[in-house]
């Protein structure tokens, strides 16, 4: 009895090393898909495209039922006005009354306004309360449409697509600013007659309108514009929503010219002008709009793949184009655990692993400046292609040249880090020890057997 208990005792004693073992692998194994899962995650945090795009309109939507709607959405809509200009004398009054949008006179009021030279009620009608003591006074007005009437509610929506036009909601657009000039009641205004016009040209020169007269430019203040064709902003540069498909098209703009520039003080003092009162205000002139040609620059980098060991580096550069030298500023890469990156391009490997990388770059106006003398009438875009990336084991130095700095796609993470086998080592380490245990108790149980039989054979 006690030689099977031994026998059992022994078995069960070798069998605690595999059944540790058996443990740590299996802790091992969690560990291991944690940390891999979690570099998978790092990996695939690529920003997704359009993060930075820029939104004229967007809606914020109202959380809890019967609050007022927030109308910041209506921030760049501008409603026209049949005269954005009032003037008189103390006493005075008159209407004020909208632009129709798409053949429709808009229903609704007014947001009653009033300071120390005017008052304007819900209807629109205007008081002058006082002279204005300034010649550049101005007010701002707002409308409430009255959204459930239909044919309002239609044109708006049709006006302002991006726009939510709720009828269950208050919502109030501004109003282009108003002129205001008012005199004492004894100081009537005297109005100029005979105003010279100019012979105004308005066209684009790539993304921005240039006011000419003949073969000078002016410079001038627009009146801005947004709808389904253009953006346009009050310096004249403006946008093309991507729901335009044309390639040419014509926009009614108004715009007020600057007496300050050179180029209309040269004018106003020729002899065709001299002496006369020019007009400076001009409203819905025709401006020709020529979408332009674009031009795609591929920045290709000096050198096709990065190949490393840990700690080693260099430099991005990319190849000239077209005899012009590319410079500018990287975006710094800091936080990957991969690879990292300084604004003048310098990189250092941190990691082992493989893939690509596209970091963003910006390009210097000075080398923007040159691709646009090779390109003048042409709109630049500039691309980068991915870039290979393949960091080995741990080591200091690098087999990569030095290059001196470019764009604009965001940084694509190091992928498919190289597995290790160590904890499949250790495990196979300790069942050679199990084994070696196992083996050693048979040959002592063996041995102690021989003995025992021995023993009972010279009793």
């Amino acid at each position: 009895m006690k030689k099977n208990s031994l026998r059992l005792s022994a078995v069960v004693l070798a069998c605690v090393p595999l059944l540790i073992g058996g443990t740590q692998l299996t802790h091992a194994e969690e560990v291991t898909l944690n940390q891999t899962a979690s570099s998978s995650e790092v990996a695939d945090a690529k920003p997704q495209a359009g993060e930075s795009a820029d939104t004229t309109l967007e809606k914020d939507t109202t959380k809890e039922s019967g609050t007022k709607e927030d109308t910041s959405e209506t921030k760049e809509i501008s409603l026209k006005l049949e005269a954005n200009k009032i003037s008189g004398k103390k006493g005075d009054s008159g209407k004020i009354k909208l632009v129709k949008i798409e053949n429709t006179e808009l229903k609704g009021e007014f947001k009653p306004f009033k300071n120390t030279f005017i008052e304007v009620d819900k209807n629109g009608t205007w008081t002058a309360k006082a002279k204005t003591e300034k010649k550049d006074e101005a007010i701002q007005l707002e409308f409430k449409p009255n959204l459930k009437d239909k044919a309002t509610k239609d044109a708006l929506t049709k006006a302002y697509p991006t726009v939510s036009f709720d009828e269950t909601k208050e919502m109030f657009i501004k109003t282009e600013k108003i002129s205001v000039t008012f005199t004492d009641a004894d100081k009537p205004i005297d109005p100029v007659k005979d105003k010279a016009v100019l012979p105004i040209t308005v066209a684009n020169k790539k993304d921005k309108l240039i006011v000419s007269v003949k073969d000078s430019e002016l410079k001038a203040t627009f009146t801005a514009v947004k709808n389904d064709k253009i953006d346009l902003k009050s310096d004249g540069t403006f946008t093309i929503p991507e729901k335009n498909k044309d390639a040419k098209f014509t926009e009614k703009v108004t715009l007020s010219l600057d007496t300050a520039d050179a180029n209309y003080k040269k004018i106003a003092e020729s002899d065709a002008y001299k002496g006369k009162e020019i007009q400076t205000e001009y409203k819905d002139l025709d401006a020709a709009i020529t979408r332009p040609e674009v031009k795609t620059i591929n920045l290709t980098y000096t050198v096709k793949e990065l190949t490393a060991k840990i700690n080693g580096g260099g430099t991005l550069a990319f190849n000239d184009v077209d005899g012009v030298k590319i410079t500018g500023t990287f975006k710094e890469i800091k936080d990957n655990e991969f690879f990292s990156l300084d604004a003048k391009g310098n990189w250092k490997a941190k990691k082992p692993g493989e893939g690509s990388i596209d970091p963003t770059f910006t390009i210097s106006k000075e080398s923007l400046a040159e691709l646009q003398k090779k390109y003048p009438e042409q709109e630049l875009k500039i691309e980068t292609g991915l870039l290979k990336v393949n960091f080995t084991e741990t080591g200091s130095g690098s087999n990569q040249k030095k290059y001196a700095p470019v764009n604009k796609k965001q940084y694509a993470p190091v992928k498919k880090l190289p597995q290790t086998g160590e904890e499949k080592m250790r495990f196979a380490g300790i069942i050679g020890i199990v084994v070696l245990v196992i083996v050693g108790l048979i040959f002592f149980m063996k041995k102690k057997k021989n003995d025992d039989n021995a023993n009972e054979d010279n009793n």
